[in-house]
């Protein structure tokens, strides 16, 4: 199975890399493709370029050979909706299982994605637990789950998508937002992120 992360990684941390490590190992997955969005269709801001999140993604995947980057969001003209990215890999990878890496707090707002009820035509949705989840989903959500969920880890291999697994690793508690607002104060915020994006970020004075 090849796992799917997509997200703005402005910038990419550790907890984006923890997860992706976890669910390699815990899934047996092939490989996990990093795919930066061109631009956010919620109303969250995108501080850094895109040659910038690019680039500091490069710098933070270098040691994994296992980790890739999907650069097919970056190239269209259309919104980054997640449902258009897993058709273009789904006529790309023909029958191979898929896992679109989701985190909880993306999964109580599923229902707000273009035509999110879709998504699962097209990949798995492997979702990761947060320290700190507590918003209960809407009916919708909560009925959706209900009918694709699995506890059978292996069955995600046996078909290529239409599977809801709660993974067993857990998100840490890092966000993009506070470590802008951490440089933005003045301060490092060492050890959340990898040195060679943190010393990018400095060289570039990302963020002040």
């Amino acid at each position: 199975m090849i796992g799917i992360l997509g997200g703005s990684f402005d910038p990419i941390h550790y907890g984006h890399l923890h997860i992706a490590l976890t669910l390699y190992q815990q899934l047996h997955l092939s490989e996990v493709r990093f795919i930066p969005c061109k631009n956010s269709v919620s109303n969250k801001k995108i501080v850094a370029n895109v040659q910038q999140r690019l680039t500091m993604l490069k710098l933070a995947l270098q040691p994994y050979s296992y980790f890739s980057i999907d650069e097919q969001e970056l190239h269209r003209s259309t919104p980054s909706y997640m449902i258009e990215t897993l058709a273009a890999l789904r006529q790309k990878w023909g029958d191979r299982s898929l896992g679109l890496i989701l985190g909880y707090d993306n999964l109580v707002k599923l229902d707000h994605w273009h035509q999110w009820a879709s998504l699962i035509d097209y990949a798995h949705l492997l979702i990761v637990p947060r320290p700190d989840q507590a918003e209960p989903y809407s009916k919708e959500i909560d009925a959706f789950i209900e009918k694709h969920r699995t506890h059978d880890a292996s069955l995600l291999t046996r078909q290529p998508a239409g599977l809801l697994f709660m993974t067993h690793g857990q998100a840490l508690p890092i966000s993009a937002t506070d470590i802008r607002k951490t440089i933005a104060s003045g301060s490092y915020p060492f050890g959340l992120l990898p040195s060679t994006v943190l010393d990018y970020i400095l060289e570039q004075k990302l963020y002040l």
